[in-house]
């Protein structure tokens, strides 16, 4: 499948801020019913990404009750990929991965993120078309 990512991905990405608060990450999240959301160092770099399982695992956890902000709970190691992958290459990254999500990128700025759904998505369309 050729299809390019850039055909499903969603570009008003929103993302939070490095030293937002786990509570207001959590009203981004639920405000914009979202599954994860990139955080923002201040010069517009992604510094990572936190998802509601990170969330979840957190607040089940309380291994450490002292952290407060994004940056400190958020999963550093972001896979970032081009626009113009397929739609199957970013299929197969999910699943080697094991994420659920693709920060879409052009340089260093943010341009969209995919998520699992959209990828499926794609798949079923271009399937019954």
């Amino acid at each position: 499948m050729s299809t390019q990512i850039s055909s499903f991905m969603e570009t008003n990405v929103i993302g939070v801020a490095l030293d937002d608060s786990v509570e207001k990450v959590c009203q981004v999240l639920d405000d914009n019913k979202l599954c994860c959301v990139p955080v923002f160092s201040p010069d517009g770099a992604i510094f990572g990404v936190i998802s509601a399982s990170d969330l979840v695992h957190f607040s089940t956890q309380r291994a450490n009750p002292k952290l407060e902000h994004a940056w400190e709970l958020c999963t550093h190691r972001v896979i970032e990929v081009a626009p113009d992958i397929s739609i199957q290459q970013a299929a197969e990254i999910m699943s080697y991965e094991k994420i659920h999500h693709l920060i879409v990128t052009e340089g260093s700025a943010c341009v969209g993120i995919v998520s699992a759904s959209d990828v499926l998505s794609a798949f079923l369309k271009t399937e019954f078309i």
